[in-house]
């Protein structure tokens, strides 16, 4: 009797045939076309980045786990993702050992060191992310032209959009979104991303609120951010139609696409009911347009993402109404 007993584990939960593999590999896949066009705008420098960062991240979950004397778990493809997204979330320009740094970082202080899947309380690709940012902030800004005969660090339209808002008029959002500008590996090319992540919603391995949330908090913050900012009101920015334009700016820069549709959704650190993920994905877009806009980071969609986790607990207690439950009763 006690063999057929359902035993309750650490989320995730999946119901079906699909596995933890599977599900990882989806999503490894799904990442490809912004892999490719990453590859394609920096090169070798940007394909050397995601390769060692890939195999950093699995070499140190095998060598940490039979150090341990832990059940080896390299199979489940959760190590070769988090790799994958450390690698896309860095620039071309990074020194070698940033990427092998950041991979072994994500995995076992991200992961690991919480108890390995399932337990740890943030986006470990994140933590290691903001690891590097606090502590090679140099490095961390070697981002390249793309399609460029000659490597060499320029600022991003984010950097611009800093010291000169009428960067908003410089940089075209055809540029933009398809990548044509400086930023990190994956996140420079927006279409890519939104074409993945569309693909990861149809299967249903992303749940669509979180994404949609992120869109809709970022756009909203956008258009706001735009209408008290005196500053754009002085370029000119006044009707709709040209504050539109600012939003489209948001939408397309730094990384909110993947963080929308790769970094938010991760199941472990955001919450569970429909409501909890949509609130979760408007905070994200929330953080991200105040940061950028009010913050001294020039991104704030990492940062948004890491909040927002903090918030996943608090955001899981919006329950459905209980069934089936006598008013008055225990």
């Amino acid at each position: 009797m006690s063999s057929r007993l359902l035993t309750v584990s650490t989320s995730p939960h999946l119901l079906g045939r699909a596995t933890i593999r599977s599900r990882h590999l989806e999503t490894m896949l799904a990442l490809l076309p912004a892999v490719g066009f990453g590859v394609y705008y920096f090169g070798g420098p940007g394909l050397m980045v995601i390769l060692l960062a890939t195999a950093s991240a699995v070499a140190a979950e095998y060598l940490a786990q039979r150090l341990t004397k832990q059940p080896v778990t390299v199979g489940d493809l959760h190590a070769a993702l988090m790799g994958l997204l450390m690698g896309l979330v860095l620039p071309a320009g990074a020194p070698w050992w940033l990427p092998v740094v950041g991979g072994a970082l994500a995995v076992v202080v991200g992961k690991l060191f919480f108890g390995g899947m399932g337990g740890y309380p943030m986006n470990p690709v994140l933590v290691a992310w903001v690891a590097l940012a606090l502590s090679w902030p140099e490095q961390m800004n070697a981002f390249y032209q793309p399609l460029s005969s000659e490597w060499y660090v320029s600022e991003t339209p984010l950097m611009m959009l800093k010291d000169d808002p009428s960067t908003l008029e410089v940089v075209t959002r055809s540029e933009l979104w398809w990548g044509l500008v400086p930023g990190a590996i994956g996140a420079t090319a927006t279409w890519p991303l939104v074409l993945g992540g569309l693909y990861l919603v149809i299967r249903r391995i992303v749940p669509w609120q979180i994404p949609l949330g992120v869109l809709l908090g970022a756009a909203g913050m956008a258009l706001l951010a735009a209408y008290t900012d005196p500053t754009l009101g002085e370029l000119g920015y006044e009707t709709f139609a040209q504050q539109w334009s600012i939003v489209t700016f948001h939408l397309g820069a730094g990384g909110l696409m993947i963080a929308a549709f790769f970094l938010a959704p991760e199941p472990v650190t955001s919450p569970v009911t429909p409501w909890g993920m949509f609130l979760f994905g408007l905070g994200v877009g929330f953080m991200t347009v105040i940061v950028r806009t009010w913050g001294a980071p020039v991104d704030g969609a990492f940062y948004g993402v890491l909040v927002m986790n903090a918030a996943t607990p608090l955001l899981d207690r919006i329950r459905p109404k209980v069934l089936g439950k006598i008013e008055g009763t225990a």
